[in-house]
């Protein structure tokens, strides 16, 4: 257990109103005989519950307490029956202050209980807040790259290209923007067909004379991504593959061309 872990554990609040047991006292002291950390730590608690006393001591109405004390016997106090008294046992002198110490000890956990839930609370909403920090920072993240995405693509030297679709899927919309001056190709994902967990689109560039070139694996179906630009590209192809990709097209699978030149 990391230091962190264990300060926020909850052991050293129970060290210093008593409540732990002598084993696990002697492991704090060992803790903090070997951490300045667990000192400080230590020494802030106890200034805490102070404080905390201090600044929430609860007093009883003058009424209830008069109730109380009146109800207590007093020291002086010796009931004996008319009869025999040799099997009473007199009231402890010492009653009033037993109960008082007591009532002191049941506030004291209550404190400490009230205590110890606030700043669990308080660790939580930060925790919350560190949590709510890095959502709105990747939002952030993704928000830039998209509006520089943008940017680039309405650049005045691209030309924005419709992917003719095969027989097999009619209806289905893809733009390249295609920018030859950058050397950029952004994909424009409109509506692509549902493929299976196993399998993937894969891009791919066709240059008279040669093998297809295998590109860009993509999973996304409406989004613009960034792709491959390959010099001397006649046009680009998009097919399904299976999971990772091909060497070689799927010619069956083939969703559309896009013509660049």
């Amino acid at each position: 257990m990391d230091l962190k872990t264990y300060i926020e554990s909850g052991i050293l609040e129970l060290y210093v109103l008593g409540q732990l047991s002598p084993e696990e006292e002697k492991d704090v002291q060992n803790m903090q005989s070997k951490h300045i950390e667990i000192q400080k730590e230590i020494h802030e608690i106890s200034i805490s519950l102070e404080k905390y006393g201090q600044l929430n001591a609860i007093k009883a109405p003058a009424h209830v307490a008069a109730k109380i004390f009146e109800n207590l016997p007093p020291k002086s106090f010796r009931p004996f029956p008319t009869g025999s008294n040799s099997d009473v046992v007199p009231p402890k002198s010492g009653l009033a202050w037993n109960m008082l110490t007591t009532l002191f000890a049941l506030v004291s956990v209550l404190g400490f209980t009230l205590y110890f839930m606030q700043k669990t609370e308080n660790n939580n909403t930060l925790k919350k807040y560190e949590s709510d920090m890095k959502a709105c920072d990747s939002i952030t993240i993704q928000q830039q790259q998209l509006y520089a995405i943008i940017n680039q693509i309405n650049d005045a030297d691209n030309k924005i290209i419709d992917m003719t679709p095969t027989a097999g899927y009619v209806g289905i919309s893809v733009y390249l923007h295609y920018n030859v001056v950058k050397k950029k190709n952004f994909l424009q994902l409109i509506n692509l067909p549902d493929i299976t967990s196993d399998q993937t689109f894969q891009l791919w560039s066709l240059k008279d004379g040669a093998d297809p070139m295998p590109l860009d694996i993509f999973a996304d179906k409406n989004k613009i991504i960034e792709v491959a630009f390959v010099d001397n590209t006649a046009t680009y192809a998009i097919t399904i593959e299976p999971k990772g990709g091909s060497k070689s097209p799927t010619l069956e699978k083939l969703i559309g061309t896009m013509g660049v030149i």
